[in-house]
């Protein structure tokens, strides 16, 4: 079972930063629906960002 790092952690801000992008272009009429949409996908986006880091070393 791999060890979680710091090293590897350097993934996750990015990808959270992209989630939250990705999610805030989507169309919302209140601020608060489009804040609650940035958090979901920088949520989301380190979600992938640690499965991508935990995953690849077992495909190997």
């Amino acid at each position: 079972m791999p060890y979680l790092t710091l090293n590897d952690l350097i993934l996750l801000i990015p990808m959270g930063l992209a989630g939250a992008l990705f999610f805030g272009t989507i169309p919302a009429r209140s601020k608060v629906k489009l804040n609650s949409l940035r958090i979901v996908g920088a949520l989301i986006g380190m979600l992938g960002a640690l499965i991508l880091v935990e995953g690849l070393p077992m495909l190997v």
